[in-house]
């Protein structure tokens, strides 16, 4: 769902013309829409206190590293990953992990060689979901006081 999306709808309920019509300009589909959204993201089981797992963003590259990044970011169990990479390959999987805006840390251990790149999932992945939970319940609220989508 796309935060535009919820912003626009706010904007048009603002900016009712006179005779009240807010089904107008594609508005109430919107509304619609975003609430068939909303109630099958609610509709997911709340992730369980000892679900490390994360989600990556679809599309993004499909090379080795981010294959090995994906199966450590998907796993439920596993909190960390120590890494042996070369420079070039360490600054990749930085470059992914910023780029994505990851609840990972990952810093690199200089001992060694290859230098040791340190992945660590952290707490935002709980306090994250549990954000973006409230906000979903809220806009659906709004929605529903709003434009009251029959969907």
């Amino acid at each position: 769902m796309a935060a535009l999306e919820i912003s626009a709808l706010h904007a048009a309920a603002a900016d009712v013309s006179r005779d009240g019509a807010r089904g107008e300009a594609g508005f109430g589909d919107l509304a619609a829409d975003c609430a068939i959204r909303l109630r099958g993201r609610l509709a997911r089981p709340q992730r369980g206190s000892g679900d490390w797992s994360i989600e990556r963003p679809a599309g993004g590259c499909t090379c080795e590293l981010c294959n090995t990044l994906r199966a450590f970011l998907e796993d439920k169990n596993r909190r960390t990953f120590q890494w042996p990479l070369a420079k070039e390959r360490r600054q990749h999987v930085h470059s992914r992990i910023d780029g994505a805006e990851l609840p990972v840390t990952h810093v690199t251990r200089r001992q060694g060689r290859p230098y040791t790149l340190v992945l660590k999932k952290t707490d935002e992945l709980f306090a994250d979901e549990q954000e973006v939970r409230t906000r979903d319940e809220k806009d659906l609220e709004w929605l529903a006081e709003q434009w009251n989508p029959s969907a």
